[in-house]
């Protein structure tokens, strides 16, 4: 999440405003707000509400689902893009190497040079009070985005503008959210890293050159690792807070396990601000090469989703 625009400019648009300050972006994971998996509250793993669905074939009219997606439509016109990304930055694939399930996937591809990347960007009215989100992935072979790069976000934006702010600590009632991405710790890690939550929420700590960048919730004991050249089934949940209360969770899960789950967390100060969005992205703040991500079988809900179930044979 990178410093924030005027109202008139994408989502995109206002990430390209962080040349100045990406040196400085992750400084702020290294003063974590969280480090390791909460015990606080106990999460479902494995099979979940996919596994009524063998391939997720239906899974769009289960009560609990709010958005499926297995671009076999072949375009993205059901997402609500801001910024009118077409080829080679999002293009739909259907090669059987790149698509997880079906015929069809979709490609973000960031090109070398300053701020490069690609988003699609479905918006979810009138908001909810927990989301989870899971979709499958694969980072190619050669990805390398050297240190900093943002993946995928849930948000609660109080107006759609306000996706892609950063260096600003959110008020409670503005905005909130958080980003599921790799990170290589400055080449510590291979690419493309160590996963966990980049966050922005009121209670987050300043970074120690002045602004506010997102906070680290990452287990490190051990690191989850991503690998490069195969497909993984990722998912998030973000739960809102009581407004008077530190109650609000986040949690991941990488194929079906979860690896990090993080409470008392104050998202919001009015019941007004629900989550509301789902950013898809691949953004690199100084690349050095075509970098590309492929996305497949995305599913929101207001339940454990969990990895595709197979179909009998």
């Amino acid at each position: 999440m990178m410093p924030h625009g005027v109202p008139i400019v994408s989502s995109m648009g206002r990430l390209a405003r962080a040349t100045s300050v990406t040196v400085l972006l992750w400084s702020a994971m290294l003063h974590s707000a969280a480090t390791a998996p909460s015990s606080a509250a106990r999460l479902l793993e494995g099979p979940g509400l996919a596994a009524k669905y063998p391939d997720d074939e239906g899974i769009e009219k289960d009560p609990a689902v709010l958005f499926a997606e297995g671009f076999e439509s072949g375009d993205v016109k059901r997402w609500d893009d801001l910024d009118g990304n077409k080829p080679p930055k999002v293009r739909i694939v259907e090669d059987d190497k790149l698509v997880h399930v079906g015929r069809r996937a979709v490609q973000l591809e960031a090109q070398p040079g300053k701020e490069a990347g690609a988003d699609v960007v479905k918006l979810l009215p009138p908001g909810h009070d927990v989301v989870y989100a899971r979709w499958c992935c694969r980072f190619a072979a050669d990805f390398d985005q050297g240190n900093l790069m943002h993946f995928v976000h849930l948000a609660g934006l109080r107006e759609r503008w306000q996706l892609g702010r950063s260096g600003q600590k959110p008020d409670g009632t503005d905005f909130f959210c958080t980003a599921l991405e790799p990170w290589r710790d400055w080449g510590r890690n291979p690419a493309p890293g160590a996963i966990g939550f980049y966050t922005y929420y009121p209670d987050m700590k300043r970074d120690p050159s002045g602004p506010y960048y997102g906070n680290s919730f990452r287990p490190d004991n051990p690191p989850v690792l991503i690998e490069r050249g195969r497909w993984y089934c990722m998912e998030m949940m973000l739960k809102v807070n009581h407004p008077d209360r530190a109650d609000g969770e986040q949690a991941f899960w990488i194929d079906g396990k979860l690896k990090g789950h993080y409470t008392g967390i104050r998202w919001r100060t009015t019941e007004k601000l629900k989550v509301n969005c789902l950013w898809l992205l691949l953004y690199i703040h100084d690349n050095k090469q075509v970098n590309r991500v492929w996305f497949d079988d995305v599913v929101v809900a207001t339940e454990y989703i969990g990895p595709l179930a197979k179909p009998q044979r």
